[in-house]
């Protein structure tokens, strides 16, 4: 601990004016300590408050009562980090660019500095106090202004106004967070692009190795701990009471000045400027009193205890601890080694020979010459009464073979004592209870004469030990466990892990065994095709079959044949419709239609017993050749035209066109239809057949027209002689 005081100044005062060519303690000139004070302006120092005042504001009034206590005290200069030009890195530069948002350029500005290397905006210097405060105003609008500390202090050791190796250069760091450059935004969440954690405890340890003294202040309880407490054991200047063994430091051990409020902050600048104003023992006038190393002292210390030593042109004098002395016995540390009476012994003797004394305490121990003792049958004269060994068995060391060497047993040696008896046998190996290893440990002749119990998981047995190895265990085995519900390698469990492949058509899988019985096979099953998915759902090699259309197509459907008319099919879900809209077929009836669509009109057994159809009509057969009304007898039976509007009757049939009933038996009627004649013939009378399979023509002329006559006659003669 440095020291002041009068008596110093007094010695020197008293040496300056009685001794020829001593030097004058009255400086001839001074220089004041550079101070730069390199000041966080990040938008946090803004927005953050404690105790309702914004921490900018609290940090520019401790500025103000640092240079209004200590102004005349050092030259002051100022930097605000990020620099107001927001011209971005200014030739320092790092792995995130100084304008980077979201990892892009997004260029810096005044207004939005973002990581802009910080700028000396005060040079320092004399009377800089108005200059400084000044700068302390926010600027209205700032943002996007974030935290480029290591950039900072980079530049501030290149800054030409701390080269000066006249004097005694610092800087001060003044921050509230955390290094922050390249501003991410995800998700509404907002963080810094990472850079290495050792930037700023390198960069301060590069000011250090220039001549540049850095203080480390945080501000606020959002400052990066370890990071500051790292960069203030670099810089030499750690906090009283800090402790710089540990990494990151609990409350109250860190070693930089960590400020929580207004008054610590305040507290903490003062403390530091007056460290920096001191007069320190360098030869210069450092509070440029006109006086150089004045009054300073600092405690000493030797072997022998505490003293003083004195400051003088820059370097400090001989301590003035007491010195140290030979060592004497005398209960005291005479050379200030911290041992007492150390190192002293006398000689002294007794019958037996020669000896020593020690210094102990103050005083002399007894004499370590060897005494008289009791015979010990070694040779020696150990009583000193002139004879050697009187009254001894043996003579002390002498040995003997004891025990057996048999099995695992084996001999051993009896020693002759200082009394001059024998020992017990010592090194020998008796015998031991058998134990199966391949010796006879009870040294009976035996090897391994034994047996034990034995088991596995499915039950006990016997087995003998042989050659030192347990064999032979007759207990029941454990087997490979399968499929059949029992526990076949006896671990308590009924068919674990016992599984087989499987498949289905659709692919391979796995069934497990459960209770006896696979099941549960894991292969894929068929499902019902899916249209238009690509894939073969139910696995028959097909992909998308049975999909017949596209949803919302139409088409046609039905017959536009007989009294039919065409519908419409609509596609929904791959499949077409039902048919709306048409007309369907329906039971043929007598009536001159194509009633059942099939393109044959009034074909089949439609009238009653004896009946037949002809044109549109159910008729009976002549009597006689003759009928009533105006039907007409054709081919025996009584016709007359009921063909349906816009049919005539021809042969028999309705076909198209337009007129009466102009027929006999050779005119306009056309084939009779009945259950035993034969079938319909067609709209042009063409062939035609019938249930009966008779091939029939009916346009009249030919011969089988008159077979056909011929035979309809046949069969009303029959019928009318029946009735």
């Amino acid at each position: 601990m440095i020291k002041r005081g009068s008596l110093l100044a007094g010695i020197a005062a008293f040496f300056g004016a009685t001794v020829a060519g001593a030097p004058d303690v009255q400086a001839q000139s001074c220089e004041y300590p550079g101070v730069l004070l390199v000041l966080d302006r990040s938008i946090s120092m803004y927005t953050g408050r404690i105790d309702g005042v914004r921490k900018w504001d609290i940090a520019r009034d401790a500025t103000t009562a640092m240079l209004n206590g200590h102004g005349n005290s050092a030259h002051f200069g100022l930097m605000i980090y990020p620099g107001p030009s927001g011209g971005g890195a200014q030739g320092v530069e790092g792995d995130v660019g100084a304008c980077n948002y979201n990892y892009q350029d997004a260029g810096c500005s005044p207004q939005a500095p973002r990581c802009t290397t910080g700028e000396v905006v005060v040079d320092v210097g004399a009377n800089t106090r108005n200059a400084i405060l000044n700068q302390l105003t926010w600027p209205e609008g700032l943002s996007n202004s974030y935290t480029p500390t290591w950039q900072s202090l980079e530049a501030a050791r290149r800054y030409p106004g701390l080269s000066d190796n006249t004097r005694r250069n610092f800087v001060i760091l003044v921050t509230d967070g955390y290094q922050c450059c390249g501003l991410i935004s995800e998700n509404g969440n907002l963080s810094c692009e990472a850079e290495a954690s050792n930037l700023i405890p390198d960069r301060v340890e590069a000011l250090t190795n220039a001549g540049i003294t850095t203080y480390v202040v945080g501000f606020g309880g959002s400052t990066d701990v370890r990071t500051l407490h790292s960069a203030a054991i670099r810089a030499g200047t750690t906090r009283p009471g800090c402790n710089p063994n540990v990494n990151n430091p609990g409350a109250g051990q860190e070693c930089y000045y960590q400020a929580s409020d207004a008054q610590s902050l305040n507290q903490f600048l003062d403390d530091i400027v007056r460290q920096i104003s001191e007069e320190v023992c360098d030869g210069q006038d450092n509070d440029c009193d006109g006086f150089t190393d004045e009054r300073l002292e600092r405690e000493c210390g030797g072997a022998c205890g505490a003293g003083t030593e004195s400051c003088f042109n820059g370097n400090w004098s001989a301590c003035d601890a007491p010195g140290a002395d030979p060592e004497i016995c005398d209960g005291q540390d005479n050379d200030c080694d911290g041992s007492t009476d150390e190192g002293l012994f006398r000689a002294c003797s007794t019958n037996c020979g020669a000896g020593q004394e020690r210094c102990v305490n103050g005083n002399w121990s007894a004499c370590d010459a060897p005494d008289p003792e009791p015979e010990q049958c070694d040779g020696e004269d150990n009583n000193c009464n002139g004879v050697v060994d009187e009254g001894c068995d043996c003579l002390t060391g002498e040995q003997r073979p004891c025990g057996q060497d048999r099995g695992a047993c084996q001999s051993g040696t009896q020693i002759c004592q200082a009394n001059g008896t024998w020992s017990d046998c010592q090194g020998a190996v008796g015998p031991s209870p058998e134990v199966c290893d391949g010796v006879d440990n009870d040294c009976d002749g035996i090897i391994d004469r034994l047996e034990r119990t034995c088991s596995t998981a499915c039950g006990n047995g016997v087995e003998l030990c042989e050659r030192g190895q347990w064999v032979g265990c007759d207990a029941p085995d454990l087997q490979a466990e399968v499929c059949n519900g029992a526990d076949d390698d006896c671990d308590g469990r009924f068919d674990e892990g016992v599984n087989r492949p499987c498949s289905t058509v659709c692919g391979d899988g796995t069934e497990m065994c459960i209770n006896g019985v696979f099941d549960n096979c894991t292969a894929p099953n068929p499902i019902e095709e899916i249209c238009n998915n690509g894939r073969d759902d139910n696995c028959d090699g097909r992909v998308d079959e049975d999909c017949e259309c596209q949803d919302g197509q139409q088409q046609p459907c039905g017959t536009d044949r007989g009294i039919c008319a065409l519908g419409v099919q609509t596609c929904v879900n791959n499949q077409w419709s039902e048919c709306v809209g048409g007309v369907s077929p329906g039971l043929e009836t007598c009536n001159g239609f194509d009633d059942d669509c099939d393109g044959v009109t009034d074909e089949g057994d439609l009238c009653g017993a004896g009946q037949a159809c002809g044109c549109g009509a159910c008729v009976d057969p002549c009597i006689n050749q003759e009928c009533g009304g105006e039907a007409v007898c054709t081919f025996g039976y009584c016709i007359e035209d009921n063909c349906p509007d816009g049919l005539v009757c021809e042969m028999g049939n309705c076909v198209p066109g337009e007129g009466g009933n102009e027929g006999g038996a050779g005119g306009g009627f056309g084939t009779l239809r009945d259950a035993g004649m034969g079938g319909a013939g067609g709209e042009d009378g063409g062939p035609v057949t019938g249930d009966s399979g008779c091939n029939c023509d009916a346009t009249g002329g030919n011969q089988s027209s008159w077979l056909w006559l011929t035979a309809l006659l046949g069969l009303g003669l029959i019928r009318r002689r029946r009735g």
